[in-house]
C-alpha cells in the first residue's frame, strides 16, 4: 500500500514540464514567433479590433509559442479581421494550419503554428475567458501605440505603421 502512495506523489514528467521554468522567456523578443505575433495584432487593429493581447504560453503549451486574443463587436467585424489576418498573412507567406469558425463570426481561430490566433465577439471572449485560463503566462496588452516605437518599427519595415489603426492621425 505505501507503494502505492509513493507513486501517486512522485512528480511524472507531465508534472515537470508543466512546472517549467519561463523565466528565460521575455517579450517582446527576436524570435520569429513574436514577430509574427506582432504583425497579426497590427492587423487586427487595421479593423478596430479591440482589446488586443498576447499571451506567452512557451513552456506551458505543445500548442504553439503566443496566443493573440482580440475582440470585435459584431459577427461582421470578427470575420473581417480574420480575413485580414489571414489575408495580410497570405502575402507574406505565412499559410495557416487550420482556421476555423468564419463562418458563425462569434470565435475565429487561425491557427500559424507558433502563434495561434483568436478573434472573438465580445461576449463569446467573455464567456470562455481565455486569459484566465492561461494567466499564468505573460501577458502583453497591444495597443496603436505599440507601434510608435522605433523598435518596432525596425522589426516591421514593410508595414506602414504611420497610418492606420489610429496611428498618424494628427489632423
Amino acid at each position: 500500500m505505501s507503494d502505492k502512495k509513493t507513486e501517486e506523489t512522485q512528480e511524472t514528467p507531465e508534472d515537470s514540464k508543466s512546472s517549467a521554468d519561463t523565466s528565460q522567456y521575455s517579450i517582446p523578443d527576436e524570435s520569429a514567433a513574436w514577430n509574427l505575433a506582432e504583425r497579426v495584432c497590427w492587423h487586427i487593429m487595421e479593423k478596430k479590433g479591440e482589446d488586443v493581447v498576447v499571451l506567452d504560453v512557451r513552456g506551458r503549451s505543445d500548442v504553439c509559442d503566443f496566443f493573440v486574443v482580440a475582440s470585435g463587436k459584431t459577427t461582421n467585424q470578427v470575420q473581417a479581421i480574420a480575413r485580414n489576418v489571414n489575408t495580410q498573412l497570405a502575402s507574406i507567406g505565412q499559410k495557416p494550419k487550420g482556421l476555423e469558425g468564419q463562418d458563425q463570426g462569434r470565435w475565429s481561430l487561425l491557427d500559424y503554428f507558433d502563434v495561434v490566433v483568436h478573434i472573438f465577439l465580445e461576449e463569446t471572449r467573455e464567456y470562455f475567458q481565455l486569459e484566465k485560463l492561461w494567466a499564468d503566462g505573460m501577458r502583453l496588452d497591444v495597443t496603436p501605440e505599440w507601434y510608435a516605437d522605433e523598435a518596432v518599427q525596425k522589426r516591421h519595415p514593410d508595414l506602414n505603421l504611420t497610418t492606420g489603426a489610429g496611428l498618424g492621425d494628427n489632423d
